[in-house]
This record gives C-alpha cells, structure tokens and sequence, in this order.
C-alpha cells in the first residue's frame, strides 16, 4: 500500500528545502514519535512478568530499553513549540493512534497468548516502519542539527527492531494460518498509516 503519495511526498519536501525544522513541526515529529514509543514501552514493560520462553523474552527487554531512550533522546534534543493549540492538537492526533490500534488491548491479559502476541507484534513492526519521517526529505537537508541528528538516530534504530520483529513474526508464522496473519499485519499496517499521514498533513500547515 501506499504511504505517502506522491504529493505529500513533493509538498514536503519543497517545505524542509529551507534547511531547517521549525519548533513547531520539531514539535509535531516528536510528540507523535514519543506516542509510538510510549505504546511499545507501555506493552514491553509487561514481558518480565509473563510467561515468554527466554529467548523472545530478552529480545523484546531490550527493545524495551531502546524505545525509552529513543523518547528520551527525540525529547530533549527538541525546540519545543510556543503553541498551545498545537499540543492539543497533538493529543488529538495521538489518541486516535491509541484508539485506531486498540494499543490498549495489549496492557491487560496475557501478552504471550500467541494470538494476542502476534496481534502486537504486527502493530509493533507496522509503527517502527511506517513511521519515517527523514526519508521524506531532501537528500541534501542539513543532518547537523542536534534535532535532525536525535531523529536519524532514533529512526535506524527502529530500522534495526524492524529486523527483531520480522523475526519474532516468523517464530509464531506456523502458529497461525496463513490468511489470519496477513488479515492481521494489513490490519495493523493500515491503522499506522492512517494516523501518520494525519501527522504529515500537519507538519507545515
């Protein structure tokens, strides 16, 4: 499916072809990155008090530890905004990221049920790769800001949980038939999708 279509694509990137990123769309980027990694970090939290095997366990520990730092990082390597309309329309837009993927869900229960686990881990992987804000500019942006530096750091490595994910999926593949996973990771995918192109219709206006 398409993300980002060819004329958001184009309006970006004429508007960081200043070179820089205003308070107000450094903003925008990161209360909405932070409410990615606050849905992950909220259900990773939970691992260390369910049943996981020990393997999968470690791997999303860590994952763990790497969406806090990444919302630490993205926080305090940004100017923030003096508008106070526009944290509330963040919230907004953040809301419906935790309504649209049913992020809540995943706080109560059991995590390790494998249903549930892969429901989660399709919602996870669809928000650590969907969720790009850098390719979307030009290749020639100035990647010396302290701001644009957090934000590349924080996205390769939600490049490099991607791959921990996609293999964490295909642990539980033969767990599940085939057309219920795909239902679930377009699902997932498409609910993702939805709330960024929410954001990226904000950034500039």
């Amino acid at each position: 499916m398409v993300i980002v279509d060819r004329a958001t694509r184009e309006r970006l990137r004429t508007h960081f072809a200043r070179g820089s990123v205003h308070p107000d769309d450094q903003t925008r980027m990161t209360l909405f990155i932070q409410s990615v990694k606050a849905i992950n970090s909220a259900v990773l939290a939970r691992v260390e008090f369910q049943p996981f095997d020990p393997q999968p366990a470690q791997a999303l520990q860590q994952q763990y530890l790497k969406e806090v730092e990444a919302a630490t990082r993205l926080g305090k390597a940004t100017a923030w905004s003096s508008s106070p309309m526009l944290y509330m329309e963040a919230t907004n837009l953040n809301l419906e990221l935790w309504n649209r993927t049913g992020a809540a869900l995943y706080l109560q229960g059991l995590l390790s049920e494998t249903g549930t686990f892969f429901r989660y881990l399709a919602l996870s992987h669809a928000l650590l790769d969907v969720v790009r804000i850098v390719p979307l500019m030009p290749e020639d942006m100035p990647g010396d800001t302290v701001f644009m530096q957090a934000l590349t750091q924080v996205e390769e490595e939600s490049a490099r949980q991607v791959r921990v994910q996609e293999a964490l999926l295909l642990d539980l593949a033969g767990a599940l038939e085939q057309r219920e996973r795909e239902r679930t990771c377009q699902h997932q995918r498409e609910q993702v999708v939805t709330c960024f192109q929410g954001l990226l219709k904000r950034i500039g206006a």
